[in-house]
């Protein structure tokens, strides 16, 4: 088989702008240096999204054969890649096989990662919440106090701490009198 030759775009988001240029650039680097033939690169000016950046490399690379253009695919991760020659690809089943397998096995692992964080991210959210419900208990055990002085001791804008502190109210946990908080008395 001829060599395949691609046009691939590399994305990267981080900060500050500097380090993402330089880090895009090094990869890059890295690439040329693992013998990838490497024909063209155009970089692009990074944009601000939020407190990041973002940018890509544009780049033509030639691979060997269709083993070497899948590796490439996995272990890069570019954004996208056109093949630009030849127009038809000829290879054996076992590497379709292969290579399927090995997109599962990737698309199973990110599965699983996004599960543990989903699970972390639940936890976490849990403990916030005692915490915060111990601190706001604790606040009120030396007497009645109002959203806002409730929230100069907790760092949560006086709106948000509201939104907890009904909670706290429909678990019959605090009360509510004029505008001011307490402990129920079977806390």
């Amino acid at each position: 088989m001829d060599k395949i030759e691609t046009r691939a775009i590399i994305e990267m988001l981080g900060a500050p702008k500097e380090h993402i240029i330089n880090t895009l650039k090094e990869y890059i680097a890295k690439l040329q240096q693992e013998n990838k033939k490497i024909k063209h690169i155009e970089y692009a000016e990074p944009i601000e999204q939020g407190k990041f950046f973002s940018t890509f490399a544009e780049i033509e690379i030639d691979f060997n054969d269709m083993d070497e253009l899948l590796a490439f695919c996995f272990d890069s991760m570019p954004s996208s890649i056109e093949i630009l020659s030849p127009e038809k690809l000829n290879f054996d089943a076992n590497i379709l096989t292969g290579f399927l397998n090995d997109l599962l096995a990737k698309i199973h692992q990110a599965d699983a990662l996004i599960k543990d964080a989903s699970v972390q991210k639940q936890l976490l959210d849990m403990n916030a919440i005692n915490i915060l419900h111990n601190f706001v208990y604790y606040i009120l055990k030396e007497g009645e106090k109002t959203p806002e002085e409730i929230s100069r001791f907790v760092g949560i804008e006086p709106k948000e701490i509201k939104a907890f502190l009904d909670v706290m109210i429909k678990k019959e946990l605090i009360k509510e009198d004029a505008g001011k908080y307490s402990i129920t008395s079977q806390t």
